[in-house]
């Protein structure tokens, strides 16, 4: 077994690694943390589970959201404010990419089963995007499209491998259920702004 990765070790690697090629941003930000002690020591008091890179910087993207973002320099000596933001909140990740999976394996599974329809649920549905998983349109790499042509939502899913994706439409879906341990309160103007503007981890 591997010895356990530092705090320190954790960050560069989400920068070096997990960020970069998609968010340059969030790549130099993590990078940044992973080399201030001031940063990492403030980040480590933190609940475990509020340590993650994900988890900080969503909380970066609140203050951005609000108006209330440091530049790149300060925000390494007011790391305290935002570890605040992250253990006070819940991070949400409302990612309609994953809809290019979704799609065809719930296509598919109803398939198998005979269903001409069916009901969706998603647990820990954050904003709920994925449920609408049949009013977008997707387009794969090796020109293959499933979903809706007309949708004002478009996605281009790039296939690993060689194995065919499903092609047949999902059935007419009858119920859509989110169910989420940090529901949006609609009278507090920071969840709707979480839930509207999209507090994720993906720039």
């Amino acid at each position: 077994m591997g010895r356990a990765r530092t705090l320190a070790q954790v960050y560069r690697h989400f920068g070096e690694v997990d960020a970069a090629g998609t968010s340059p941003l969030y790549e130099r930000v993590a990078v940044a943390l992973s080399e201030s002690d001031e940063a990492l020591r403030v980040i480590e008091a933190a609940p475990a589970r509020k340590r993650h890179p994900t988890v900080i910087l969503a909380a970066l993207h609140d203050l951005a959201l609000s108006g209330r973002a440091p530049a790149l320099d300060t925000l390494l000596r007011m790391t305290d404010s935002v570890v605040a933001v992250a253990v006070r909140r819940q991070a949400r990740t409302s990612e309609t990419g994953r809809c290019a999976v979704l799609y065809p394996a719930v296509a598919e599974a109803a398939r198998r089963v005979g269903a001409h329809t069916v009901g969706l649920i998603d647990v820990g549905c954050s904003a709920g995007l994925n449920l609408n998983v049949d009013r977008v349109g997707i387009t794969y790499s090796n020109g293959q499209a499933l979903g809706d042509p007309s949708s004002p939502v478009q996605l281009s899913s790039s296939i690993a491998g060689d194995r065919p994706v499903p092609t047949r439409a999902m059935p007419e879906v009858v119920a859509r259920v989110g169910v989420d341990l940090d529901p949006v309160d609609v009278t507090d103007a920071d969840d709707v702004r979480h839930a509207v503007r999209g507090t994720t981890v993906e720039d």
